[in-house]
C-alpha cells in the first residue's frame, strides 16, 4: 500500500469546473491503487449536472460523474455518481428512455 506522504497532491484541490475544494475518498477497496481519491461532492458543479444528460443520451445509463484527481500522480478524471433521488424523479415510464410494462400502453415509439 502507498504512503500518504509520498502522493503528489497532499492538500485538497479546487475542482476545475466548479472552483469548490474537493474532499477525499475512500478507495482502499476499490482498484484506483491510492487509499483515497480527490473528489468533488457539489451538486452544482456543472460537470455532474451536465453529467445525467450526457450518460442518458449517450448511453441510456441514470448515472452521471463527478470529477476526480488521484493524489499518487495527480492524474484526473471522473468517477461515476449514482443517486437514487435522480432515478426516483427521472426513472419513471413518462421518461422517454423507459418502456411501460403495460403491453396495452406500447411503450414510446418516438
Amino acid at each position: 500500500m502507498m504512503m500518504e506522504e509520498g502522493y503528489k497532491i497532499k492538500e485538497a484541490p479546487v475542482c476545475p469546473h466548479c472552483k469548490q475544494v474537493m474532499e477525499k475518498m475512500d478507495s482502499r477497496h476499490l482498484d484506483w491503487g491510492t487509499t483515497f481519491l480527490w473528489v468533488c461532492y457539489n451538486n452544482d458543479c456543472t460537470l455532474f449536472k451536465k453529467g445525467w444528460k450526457h450518460m442518458m443520451d449517450t448511453m441510456g445509463q441514470l448515472v452521471s460523474y463527478r470529477f476526480m484527481i488521484t493524489p499518487d500522480n495527480g492524474s484526473t478524471g471522473v468517477i461515476p455518481a449514482f443517486s437514487l433521488e435522480y432515478v426516483q424523479s427521472q426513472g419513471s415510464s413518462r421518461n422517454r428512455y423507459m418502456q411501460s410494462d403495460d403491453p396495452d400502453e406500447g411503450g414510446d415509439e418516438d
